[in-house]
């Protein structure tokens, strides 16, 4: 994967290094391939690895793990619905039956003569 971008190609590469040790500054402000430990001592060089493999295979385990959640999602959706529906119904038949058997009846502030749009 080459991105040009002002005269400079950029390339998604991967470093291999041994644990302990940092890549050093380069002077146009990224990183080199020297290795040094952590009191800057010069200590080899890191490894780079072509950066597509690791990409193509991160797309890969990423669909894998979407389908399979997808997947998932849809066969544990009637599952919920069927535990939680029923309860949730009983409640609102609850609610209704409390609700239609009180008489409503019209605040003293609304009580009299009203006005009319004309």
């Amino acid at each position: 994967m080459n991105i040009r971008w002002g005269g400079s190609v950029w390339e998604l590469m991967l470093v291999k290094r041994a644990v302990g040790t940092a890549l050093s500054n380069s002077a146009s402000g990224g990183y080199s391939t020297l290795l040094r430990d952590g009191a800057r001592n010069l200590v080899g060089h890191a490894d780079l690895l072509n950066g597509r493999r690791a990409v193509a295979g991160l797309v890969a385990v990423s669909a894998v793990a979407g389908g399979a959640l997808t997947v998932a999602t849809m066969k544990a959706t009637p599952l919920l619905k069927t535990k939680f529906h029923p309860a949730a119904q009983d409640r609102a038949e609850e609610g209704a039956e409390a609700t239609s058997d009180t008489p409503v009846e019209e605040p003293e502030a609304l009580k009299g003569p009203r006005l009319r749009a004309v």
